[in-house]
């Protein structure tokens, strides 16, 4: 049972946006909803399995998660916050908070195999290889592989007014380009840094996140690309040569933004330094903050459940949530529902910070650092993105080569594909 598992996540997680097309286009049911029928039973499974056994793990950052979702449903209960399009069944279902946690569950109570993690490393390469091609494709047709959550919604369009790519990645959500396409470079940087593949993914990392104009997306891409630097264990030789593939990828996104005519000096001028927008991003977080003082104390313990209410979106004046992932947490689950989460993130920093120390494989806590980043600029704490369930996988397997069954640590260097 355990190679079957590890098989399906190797087949599902990195190639999630080309089901998720798969499963838009020709069942016209959105992929968590298929995915969790096979989770329940595997997850029930490794539950009576190794509770028999009496070996199920349960790692502190999985404890929090679970005291957070079970907050989270109990507070979409209290507040009334269930759509009625749905039923609770369905609810619970199609959350992505209780997706998340069978996942982790699954994960932790499973051994990765080093083949499977090889072949997992080629998968993430190949992803990363056609989310560059299908972002320049974009840029001369900007609809190509775009999902219905973009494509249907006049609000969302706006995004493809202002010329940003999303890649494969809209399939899934709006944010899973920002969110999880870093951490799968950052997988990819902590294992591959000797191979040939090495250009491929630093082009590809500094030209899909280029094009995405999103500034938390940039500013995650240097996050995972400083790991190159800050790693000790890479010889200065080696940082020089890197930092030299980082220039001439630069020349690339020169290069085809020549060649499709693509302007770059107005992608810096408006979504970096933000000229001829009156600051308007700074001014929407400075409006977030100055909301979230006023409001906050009204419901400080509990929050008010993951909606914004209408008397602060009048306060907000047009922007849809408070745009600080922390404070909106804070507004929607009080200091002990976001405390939870918080913990949470904390601990799985932890984890990876353990493994980078001892292993020299810093993917995980440099993929996990950018979404927790992110999260300062924009509001989506979705731990069930595909970036982050590998990080989680990776992380995994390392614990185990770090502690194997007898107990006694070892020093591995990263895995290779």
């Amino acid at each position: 049972m355990n190679r079957t598992l590890q098989n399906f996540l190797l087949v599902l997680v990195p190639f999630y946006p080309f089901w998720a097309w798969i499963s838009t286009s020709v069942l016209k049911t959105y992929i968590n909803k298929i995915v969790i029928l096979f989770l329940l039973p595997a997850a029930l499974y490794l539950l009576i399995s190794n509770y028999v056994s009496g070996k199920i793990k349960f790692p502190r950052y999985l404890w929090f998660f679970l005291l957070f979702t079970g907050f989270h449903l109990g507070s979409v209960f209290i507040n009334h916050l269930v759509p009625i399009t749905t039923n609770w069944y369905l609810f619970i279902l199609s959350d992505v908070n209780v997706f998340a946690f069978l996942v982790f569950f699954i994960v932790e109570n499973m051994k990765f195999d080093e083949d499977i993690i090889n072949k997992m490393n080629i998968s993430i390469f190949a992803v990363v290889t056609v989310s560059l091609i299908v972002a320049v494709i974009q840029i001369k047709f900007p609809y190509f592989f775009i999902g219905p959550i973009i494509k249907d919604n006049l609000t969302n369009m706006i995004h493809l007014q202002e010329n940003r790519k999303f890649s494969i990645y809209s399939w899934i959500d709006m944010n899973s380009l920002g969110i999880s396409f870093p951490i799968l470079v950052s997988l990819l940087l902590s294992s591959q840094y000797e191979k040939i593949r090495f250009p491929i993914i630093v082009i590809s990392g500094v030209i899909v996140s280029f094009l995405s104009r999103a500034r938390y997306v940039m500013i995650s891409a240097l996050i995972v690309f400083s790991q190159l630097f800050f790693n000790s264990k890479i010889e200065f030789r080696k940082k020089a040569v890197i930092l030299a593939v980082l220039v001439v990828s630069i020349g690339f996104v020169v290069g085809i933004a020549r060649a499709y005519d693509f302007d770059i000096q107005k992608v810096i001028n408006e979504r970096i330094l933000e000229k001829g927008n009156e600051m308007a991003s700074a001014k929407a977080r400075l409006t977030s903050l100055n909301v979230f003082q006023v409001k906050f104390p009204e419901h400080p313990w509990f929050g008010v459940g993951p909606s914004t209410r209408v008397d602060v979106l009048q306060l907000l004046k047009g922007i849809p949530v408070i745009h600080i992932g922390y404070l909106s947490y804070l507004y929607f689950y009080g200091v002990i529902g976001a405390l939870f989460l918080f913990l949470t993130l904390f601990f799985l920093l932890r984890d990876s910070w353990r493994v980078g120390r001892k292993l020299a494989f810093w993917g995980s806590f440099y993929g996990i650092l950018s979404f927790c980043f992110a999260n300062v600029t924009m509001v989506d704490f979705n731990l069930s993105e595909i970036g982050i369930i590998l990080a989680v996988i990776y992380l995994k397997y390392f614990k185990d080569k770090q502690v194997p069954e007898t107990g006694t640590p070892v020093e591995i260097q990263p895995a290779e594909s």
